[in-house]
């Protein structure tokens, strides 16, 4: 019952848009998070743990440990068993594929950053940034499954990190294989902001 109360408790925290109770295993509380704008400010201004640290302070929380995990939506009807299979899962390692198009051998995804990446804790505990090694693996998995092309490169050629990419943001990625050369252009943009850019290359016979 406590647990229950403290979700209601959170729904009324202004970085909160929605907060439902659940099992994260046996005997093992926990609570789903969806942030309100200001709450993902908060995110990347504090880091997971601290962001988790400051809404049980504001609420008074002072139960038995709960896991907690951050989701970019939460339907209305989710059910019981939805919010313990979300909570029981693992965090994300994968950008969420909104949308994508192809003309003219260039791919473009639409990406979303979820929140709880599971490399955000680390990269850094508190202020998440996505890791340009990851923003690589990630484009050549998505070219590979689209383009063809091997799944890990041998050489990196002017690469550009220009900003920073954060929990919830929206990116653009464009994907163009230079068959004749034997490379990858990949770029991640939304609108007028570059984050990144560069090309990925292996030999002919790789």
């Amino acid at each position: 019952m406590e647990l229950v109360c403290t979700a209601e408790r959170l729904r009324t925290h202004a970085w909160v848009a929605d907060a439902r109770c659940g099992h994260a295993g046996e005997n093992a509380p926990g609570i789903v998070l969806v942030l309100h704008s200001t709450g993902i400010d908060a995110l990347c201004r504090l880091g997971r743990s601290r962001l988790i640290d400051r809404l049980q302070r504001d609420i008074e929380y002072t139960g038995e440990p709960v896991t907690w995990r951050l989701l970019d939506t939460l339907p209305a009807s989710a059910s019981a068993q939805q919010i313990d299979a979300w909570l029981q899962a693992p965090l994300p390692r994968e950008a969420l594929l909104l949308d994508e198009q192809q003309h003219d051998g260039v791919w473009t995804l639409a990406l979303r950053i979820p929140l709880d990446l599971v490399y955000f804790p680390g990269h850094f505990p508190q202020a998440p940034v996505l890791p340009g090694a990851v923003q690589i693996a990630w484009a050549l998995s998505f070219a590979a499954t689209r383009l063809g092309t091997p799944a890990r490169c041998q050489m990196m050629e002017a690469l550009k990190f220009q900003q920073l990419l954060r929990p919830g943001n929206r990116a653009d990625l464009t994907l163009h294989h230079d068959a004749a050369r034997n490379k990858l252009h990949f770029a991640y943009r939304h609108g007028d902001k570059a984050y990144s850019s560069g090309r990925l290359a292996w030999s002919a016979t790789s």
